[in-house]
């Protein structure tokens, strides 16, 4: 062939040549209700493979949160001690301004209203409700838990591996317009079992059916099966001490980390919902108080007005009366500003719409009681070392270094490894189901591999004991650390309860004093 010719660019690629072409010729004198035919199957096989892909991609995403939510469960036995519901579902509350209301745009069978509505006063446990169902950081904290599960659930299915495959294919050839032609068909099904275990020995079965067929009849058509079994052990590097575990050990440990980690989570989520709903409540208890002395300073400046036009006052008194007016009434557009942009902030931290019309409960600050201190300073700094996760995923770095530096220096041992095979296929082409054990080939071999060169295991040996050293240190300033935190936040509430014992006497004071 010509280059920049195909077996299409006939005479040029003119009509007429195209026309001349033996393949074209082909075609067109196949039967049209040949190729409607072939159409009508092409589409029906197309919509069957994609109804069929549609159905195994819900089933298999329904099977994914089953293994995600049955690991998640058992790791919150193991970490809090209870189990609790958990979902990824995002089923956000939506505020609307419309007269056609959903469930999803009602909190406890009422809207949020949007826009210039007249606003709907909101609880600290309404927020609380909105928080856990809108906002975008707590969805994306239980995702990411949901992910991690689903990595263990993987890890654990490699451990304890059970699968099968099928592939098949079919050909159609002919020679001319009225030349022999020729059918082939081939196809394969295999189930294979893997188990591995804790010291490095795997375990494989497997089973294997083929088959060959000129679509002619049976007897055309050759079928073979195979039975295999195959056990490998190492003998030395990577047996005994639990190496091949190590990966699933860590993995297991760190959701059951996560687990707590999410659980501690939606705790100072709470926290921090109810602590920014009380400075928003703050920011408008200054406002309030910033507009109530505007009418203060309002009633003195009229009073002292009058009294300047009675000349009992000088003129110097009623300009000062005037200023501190003007400024008070500059604090209340400061205040009201800082207020409304609080609030803002506040409807983002909810996951809800800046638009939406929403204010907060002011009597919840009349609810608010100090509480005792539940513990002391020692004892609170012991509950800190032992329950907070982050000190927990610091003793876990310590003992993963420790770990490998023994996986290290293992590695300079050789590795030797037992296999032990079985196998037997089937008696003929048209027996696959008999297989002939009594024929079976069986065998047992030893493998020895050891690199003279150990400058790569030297260098990773040196750097795991490193590693381990650092690890150390950086436990030990953590815990530090962590000390100095948990003494902070205790003088910082013991500091506060003083204040608000010391302030509440001041306000009995003041009564006592204009009564």
């Amino acid at each position: 062939m010509k280059p920049g010719k195909n077996r299409f660019d006939v005479d040029g690629g003119t009509p007429e040549g195209l026309m001349r072409s033996p393949t074209l010729r082909q075609c067109a004198h196949a039967p049209l209700s040949v190729c409607r035919r072939a159409v009508r199957i092409a589409t029906v096989l197309v919509a069957l493979t994609m109804l069929a892909w549609s159905g195994c991609a819900r089933y298999y995403a329904k099977q994914a949160d089953e293994y995600a939510y049955g690991i998640i469960g058992q790791k919150q036995q193991v970490a809090i001690g209870e189990k609790t519901d958990f979902s990824i579902d995002y089923d956000p509350i939506v505020p609307s301004s419309g007269d056609e209301l959903t469930e999803a745009n009602l909190l406890r069978g009422l809207p949020i209203p949007l826009g210039d509505a007249k606003p709907r006063v909101l609880s600290l446990d309404e927020c609380l409700e909105i928080g856990v169902r809108n906002s975008r950081p707590y969805q994306n904290t239980k995702e990411t838990l949901y992910i991690t599960a689903l990595a263990l659930a993987n890890s654990r299915h490699d451990w304890s591996f059970f699968g099968g495959d099928f592939d098949a294919d079919a050909s159609w050839r002919a020679t001319g317009k009225e030349g022999p032609s020729v059918k082939t068909g081939s196809a394969g099904v295999g189930m294979n079992f893997t188990q591995r275990f804790i010291h490095g020995g795997v375990v494989t079965l497997a089973a294997g059916l083929d088959i060959v067929t000129s679509f002619s009849g049976l007897k055309n058509s050759a079928f073979g099966s195979l039975l295999e079994a195959n056990i490998t052990q190492p003998l030395w590097r990577g047996a005994w001490r639990g190496f091949a575990y190590e990966d699933l050990y860590r993995a297991e440990r760190n959701l059951a980390y996560a687990v707590f980690e999410y659980d501690r989570f939606t705790q100072t989520f709470a926290v921090d919902i109810a602590t920014d709903y009380y400075s928003v409540l703050q920011r408008r208890d200054t406002l309030d108080n910033d507009i109530e002395n505007v009418s203060r300073l309002q009633r003195t400046f009229d009073f002292i007005d009058a009294q300047e036009d009675a000349g009992l006052r000088g003129r110097v008194e009623a300009y000062q009366a005037q200023q501190d007016l003007l400024n008070a009434r500059a604090y209340v557009e400061i205040a009201r500003q800082r207020y409304r942009d609080r609030l803002d902030q506040y409807k983002l931290t909810l996951g809800l719409p800046i638009a939406s019309a929403v204010e907060l409960d002011q009597d919840e600050l009349k609810r608010l009681k100090p509480m005792p201190m539940p513990l002391d300073e020692a004892s609170a700094i012991v509950a800190a070392l032992r329950a907070r996760p982050d000190v927990l995923t610091e003793y876990a770095n310590v003992r993963d270094a420790v770990r490998d530096v023994e996986i290290a220096a293992d590695d300079f041992n050789p590795r030797i490894d037992l296999v032990l095979d079985a196998s037997a296929s089937s008696t003929s082409p048209q027996k696959p189901w008999k297989t002939q054990l009594h024929r079976h080939t069986r065998g047992a071999a030893i493998s020895v591999d050891y690199n003279f060169d150990q400058t790569d295991n030297r260098d990773a040996y040196r750097r795991s004991q490193i590693r381990l050293a650092r690890a150390a240190r950086d436990l030990d300033l953590f815990l530090d650390t962590v000390r100095l935190d948990v003494r902070a936040s205790y003088r910082t509430l013991t500091q506060s309860r003083n204040t608000y014992n010391i302030r509440q006497e001041s306000v009995t004071l003041a009564i006592r004093r204009t009564a």
